[in-house]
C-alpha cells in the first residue's frame, strides 16, 4: 500500500520531468557541450572537462569555417538552445551538411576517448531520456516560454520535496537522476507525514503546470497519462 502511495505522490513529478525538454545539449556536438548538471552527473574530472571543452571549441571553429558570412551572421549572439535552433534553420548546401556531419562524428569519437566506459553508458542512457523529452515537448508543441516555466516549476517541486526528506534519505538519492532517482525515491522508508507533504507538492506542481498549458495541450497530456497508466496496469 505504501509503495502505491509513494508512486501516486511522485507520478506528477515524473510527468512534469518528462514535460520539460532538456535545456542543454547532453552530448558533444556542433550545437553544444556538456551542461554543468551533466558534468556533475557523469562525475567528470577537471582534466576530462578541460579536454571536452577543447574538443567543443575545436568543433565549433571547424563548423564555423564551413559557413558563409551570411550564415555566421544568423548565428551571431546566439548560445545554447537558441544557437541550436538557429543552426537548424540555416539553408545549408549538401556539401556543408556532409562536412558538418563529418565534424560531428569526429567530435563524438574524440569525446568518447575522454570518457570511461561507465560514463559512455550513462551518457547513452541520458541521451535516450533527453530524446524522449524533446519528442514529447515537440508533440505538445511547447513554446520556449512554456518550457522555461515548466523547468522552473520542476526545480521548485524538487527543492520542496528534498526539504521534506532527512539527510539519510537525501544521501540515498545523491548522484541519481531520472528513472534511477524515481526508483530510489520509491525505496525510501517515508513517514505518513512525509507522504502527505509529498502529495501536496505533487498537487501544487501539477496545478502550476496545468496553468502553463493550453486546453489542447492539457487534453493531450491527460491522454498520455491515461495511456501510461494503462501500460503500467498491463505490466502488473
Amino acid at each position: 500500500m505504501k509503495f502505491q502511495t509513494i508512486q501516486k505522490c511522485l507520478g506528477g513529478t515524473l510527468m512534469l520531468t518528462v514535460l520539460v525538454a532538456a535545456s542543454a545539449a547532453l552530448k558533444p556536438s556542433i550545437a553544444g557541450a556538456f551542461s554543468p548538471n551533466m558534468a556533475q552527473e557523469l562525475n567528470l574530472t577537471p582534466a576530462q572537462q578541460t579536454e571536452l571543452d577543447a574538443i567543443r571549441e575545436n568543433t565549433r571553429t571547424q563548423a564555423e569555417a564551413i559557413l558563409t558570412e551570411e550564415q555566421l551572421a544568423t548565428l551571431a549572439g546566439t548560445t545554447g538552445r537558441d544557437r541550436k535552433q538557429a543552426m537548424g534553420n540555416l539553408d545549408l548546401s549538401e556539401a556543408q551538411r556532409t562536412q558538418l556531419q563529418a565534424i560531428r562524428e569526429e567530435s563524438k569519437t574524440a569525446a568518447s576517448q575522454v570518457l570511461t566506459e561507465e560514463q559512455q553508458a550513462q551518457l547513452q542512457t541520458t541521451n535516450r531520456r533527453k530524446n524522449r523529452r524533446e519528442d514529447l515537448a515537440e508533440e505538445l508543441n511547447l513554446t520556449p516560454e512554456q518550457q522555461t516555466e515548466l523547468q522552473s516549476i520542476r526545480e521548485n517541486a524538487r527543492t520542496r520535496a528534498e526539504a521534506v526528506l532527512t539527510d539519510e534519505q537525501l544521501a540515498t538519492l545523491e548522484g541519481r537522476t531520472g528513472r534511477e532517482r524515481m526508483q530510489a525515491m520509491r525505496s525510501l522508508d517515508l513517514s505518513e507525514e512525509q507522504l502527505t507533504q509529498l502529495q501536496e507538492i505533487r498537487d501544487d506542481s501539477r496545478a502550476a503546470a496545468d496553468n502553463v498549458l493550453t486546453d489542447e495541450q492539457k487534453a493531450q497530456l491527460q491522454e498520455m497519462r491515461s495511456e501510461r497508466g494503462n501500460r503500467h496496469r498491463g505490466n502488473q
